[in-house]
């Protein structure tokens, strides 16, 4: 039976720390306020084991923001309170990430907040996007609905991830098998090969006296390589979160070819998809452009999305305030403007999304064609040399014996 950790405060304000055994956080916090005192906190006891801490992003993946929107929509739409469908939703979840997150709104609602206040505290797991339409659901009286628009459009979000990440699945292996081929090729192979050319005497080619000096320097100071390597990758990871670098490379990953069709696609997606979603909640166009100016994956687009609210704020319309985004395709601007002046702006951009999700697909199919040669060329070239750098001095050995 799990643990709950909680915090109660009892009829003379006088708080009390313990931890309890229950089936549920339901049946803990019916078990603490039969006794008449005020649930400040409680939540699941994980241990002190480090298996128990949880590592990198707090963020929520997506698979699991869609089966809470889902879930959640399905009880909410039966008529369950918010209270017992979060109950329930959490004895559902699988994922410690998630478990935690729902955990903890439960526990806020328990202490007497709103659904709104207890999603905004857990705004470091949950997107932005998530956290406003609950308040605007919330205050429509239309946290069903809100809870579907929410599941079909991470959904949809989810749908366009996997598309690209398996598209890149096959230029990754290519990438890794090219490595260890190269690797193998001059840690074990080469020294082999050379002491035996070494043995035979004779003078040695410049390209085979090149690669030889390579293979004995990787076998030799392996572990200095390993450092300038993973230097190399965390300067860089580094660099990408300064803001003059997420600029730079934004630009880049804009400009450079293939690659820059597709990213651009891509953002155009989300940011029709999203700003679409969050408009027909309720929510003002302002905070829609605000909400998803985060959510672009490309820092350059997104400053400049953030920027355009500027315009809005004036009085400018969506269209004229995305206008000079050139990085978007001229479409977007022309069925922002239509949608305004039919009054169908939330229709007409979902539509749109359809279109750029297409073109993303697309272009993203593109990307990786013309990846899977370059990479093989490279593994070619690579292979070539090592096989060219051992045959050398062993062709030239032979004709000088035909001699």
């Amino acid at each position: 039976m799990p643990k709950f950790n909680y915090q109660v405060v009892d009829a003379n304000g006088k708080q009390t720390k313990g931890t309890l055994e229950a089936n549920n956080l339901n049946d803990a916090a019916r078990m603490l306020k039969a006794d008449g005192k005020f649930v400040a906190s409680l939540s699941l006891d994980r241990g002190t084991s480090i298996l128990n801490k949880e590592v990198g992003s707090p963020r929520l993946k997506t698979k699991d923001l869609i089966i809470i929107t889902r879930q959640l929509s399905s009880l909410l739409s039966a008529g369950v309170t918010v209270i017992r469908s979060l109950d329930m939703l959490y004895q559902q979840l699988e994922s410690k990430k998630a478990k935690n997150v729902i955990g903890s709104i439960y526990e806020s609602i328990q202490s007497g907040k709103t659904l709104t206040e207890a999603f905004k505290e857990q705004s470091e797991a949950l997107p932005a996007i998530m956290v406003n339409m609950v308040a605007a659901g919330e205050e429509a009286g239309q946290l069903d609905e809100v809870m579907t628009r929410l599941a079909e459009h991470f959904q949809k979000e989810g749908k366009t991830k996997n598309k690209v990440s398996a598209a890149l699945v096959y230029p990754k292996i290519l990438i890794g098998v090219t490595f260890a081929i190269t690797i193998a090729l001059l840690t074990f192979v080469v020294p082999g090969i050379g002491e035996t050319i070494k043995g035979l005497g004779g003078d040695l080619p410049a390209l085979t006296y090149a690669v030889m000096s390579i293979s004995d320097s990787i076998v030799a100071f392996w572990w200095a390589y390993g450092i300038v390597i993973a230097a190399i990758v965390f300067g860089f990871k580094f660099w990408k979160k300064s803001e003059s670098g997420k600029m730079i490379w934004a630009g880049f990953c804009l400009k450079i070819p293939i690659v820059g069709k597709a990213t651009k696609m891509n953002a155009s997606a989300r940011f029709t998809r999203t700003v679409a979603t969050l408009l027909k909640s309720g929510i003002s166009v302002l905070q829609a452009v605000e909400i998803t100016s985060s959510t672009l994956d490309n820092a350059l687009l997104e400053k400049k999305l953030y920027d355009a609210r500027i315009e809005i704020r004036k009085g400018s319309s969506l269209s004229k305030a995305i206008k000079p985004i050139t990085e978007f395709p001229p479409m977007i601007y022309a069925m922002t403007a239509i949608g305004e002046e039919s009054g169908t702006l939330d229709t007409i951009l979902d539509k749109a999304a359809d279109f750029f999700e297409d073109e993303a697909d697309a272009a993203t199919a593109k990307m990786v064609a013309a990846m899977e040669p370059l990479i093989i060329c490279v593994m070619a070239v690579i292979v070539l040399v090592i096989v060219g750098a051992v045959a050398l001095p062993i062709l030239t050995m032979a004709s000088f014996i035909n001699v």
